[in-house]
């Protein structure tokens, strides 16, 4: 089908099942969020500074606020945390990422990009353990959230594909989306 003959052809006269556009095969999408789960600048020297597209959210803190920095566990979905937190002494829940998240506008920043469109998670240098269990369920799971993309780590012929994927799985509840979200090793490559 040549696009430029068929131009002012309706869409009913043209067989959409037959048609081959060559569309370039990566599209940007309107915004992108970079969450940084250390507390490095390093994602801001592969991003032009004058790119609208791009956010990012150092979600921990940077090393220029040390103070702010966030250190700590981010699993309240584990049941250990729900016996801490009945000890009914602050001190416990001090170091939770959890509570921590509530002392700047970064997680609120993540949330507000998760609910505005549907998104895609590339996974890039982060273990997917369980010191940010909260954080990546509360992604992960989300009604927006379209597919979990690792880039995983390869040397010769060993790699942490599956190492990847099963602490993705903890991060979830629900297994089935889980299974239905992470992309599988066919289609995704190594970092």
């Amino acid at each position: 089908w040549d696009y430029n003959e068929s131009y002012n052809e309706s869409v009913s006269e043209v067989d959409l099942d037959n048609v081959y556009i060559n569309y370039p095969t990566f599209f940007l999408p309107d915004n992108i969020m970079v969450l940084n789960f250390n507390y490095t600048n390093l994602p801001n020297h592969y991003i032009e500074d004058d790119n609208p597209i791009f956010k990012v959210c150092n979600i921990h803190g940077e090393l220029e606020e040390p103070k702010k920095i966030i250190f700590g566990y981010g699993d309240d979905l584990d049941d250990s945390y729900k016996m801490i937190s009945t000890l009914n002494d602050n001190d416990y829940l001090k170091h939770f990422k959890s509570i921590k998240y509530l002392e700047s506008d970064r997680y609120r920043k993540a949330l507000q990009f998760r609910d505005s469109a549907p998104y895609q998670v590339f996974i890039m240098g982060h273990s997917c353990g369980n010191s940010d269990r909260t954080l990546l369920n509360t992604l992960f799971e989300h009604k927006n959230c379209v597919s979990i993309k690792p880039y995983y780590y390869k040397d010769g012929d060993k790699d942490n594909y599956l190492d990847i994927v099963q602490n993705i799985s903890r991060n979830f509840k629900d297994m089935k989306l889980m299974r239905d979200r992470v992309v599988n090793k066919t289609y995704c490559e190594p970092f």
